[in-house]
C-alpha cells in the first residue's frame, strides 16, 4: 500500500499511514513478543512461554480488530453502528483479562496485582491512542481521529468510555471466573 498509487484505493483509505500501520504492526506482532522472552531469561519455562504466546495473541486480536476498521468496518457508522466502540470496548476488555494472565504467568505477580496493573496499562493505551490520533491527523493529515469528520470531541469521549467500561468488565471477568482452574492451571 506504500508505494501503490493512491487512487487504487476507497476514498476513505489513508493510503500511506495504513501501509505504514501494517508494517508497523507486523514489527510490533514479532519483536515485542521476542523482547519480552529475553527479558524473562526463561527459555525453558513452561508458563512463560505460554504467556509470551497469549500477549502475542492478544497484540494480533487488537492490530486486527483496528486493521477490519480501517479496511472498511468503520464505515457502518453509515448505517449506525459504531464499530469503533467495539474495538475500544473488546481491546480493553482483552487486555484485561489476557493482560492479568500474562502479568500472572511471566513475571509470577499476583492475579489481583496483576489485574491492577493491566488496568492501568490498559487507561494509559487508551487514552495514548486518543492523543496519537490527534497528532496523527495533525502532522500527517490522517483522518483517524473521530468517525470521518464526525465530533472529534465527542467521539473521543465515548471512545475513552468504551474503553472504560470494557476494561472494568476485564477486571470483573477476572475477578468473577474461577480464572485460575480454567486458564492459568496451578503452578
Amino acid at each position: 500500500m506504500v508505494s501503490f498509487p493512491v487512487n487504487w484505493f476507497p476514498s476513505f483509505y489513508d493510503v500511506r499511514y495504513m501501509g505504514l500501520a501494517a508494517i508497523v504492526s507486523v514489527a510490533a506482532i514479532v519483536i515485542l513478543p521476542w523482547i519480552l522472552a529475553v527479558l524473562t531469561d526463561a527459555a525453558d519455562d513452561k508458563n512463560k512461554k505460554q504467556a509470551i504466546n497469549l500477549f502475542q495473541f492478544l497484540l494480533t486480536i487488537s492490530i486486527m480488530l483496528n486493521a477490519l476498521g480501517d479496511l472498511g468496518l468503520y464505515q457502518l457508522y453509515k448505517i449506525g453502528f459504531q464499530y469503533d466502540k467495539l474495538v475500544h470496548f473488546s481491546s480493553s476488555l482483552l487486555g484485561i483479562f489476557i493482560g492479568a494472565i500474562v502479568l500472572y504467568k511471566l513475571f509470577e505477580i499476583r492475579l489481583s496485582y496483576a489485574a491492577v496493573f493491566a488496568l492501568i496499562t490498559v487507561i494509559i493505551c487508551g487514552i495514548g491512542w486518543e492523543v496519537f490520533e490527534r497528532i496523527s491527523d495533525f502532522l500527517f493529515k490522517t483522518h483517524v481521529a473521530g468517525v470521518y469528520a464526525s465530533d472529534i470531541s465527542n467521539d473521543t469521549k465515548f471512545d475513552l468510555l468504551f474503553d472504560e467500561i470494557g476494561a472494568v468488565s476485564g477486571v470483573i471477568l477476572v475477578y468473577c471466573t474461577n480464572i485460575r482452574k480454567r486458564f492459568i492451571h496451578s503452578r
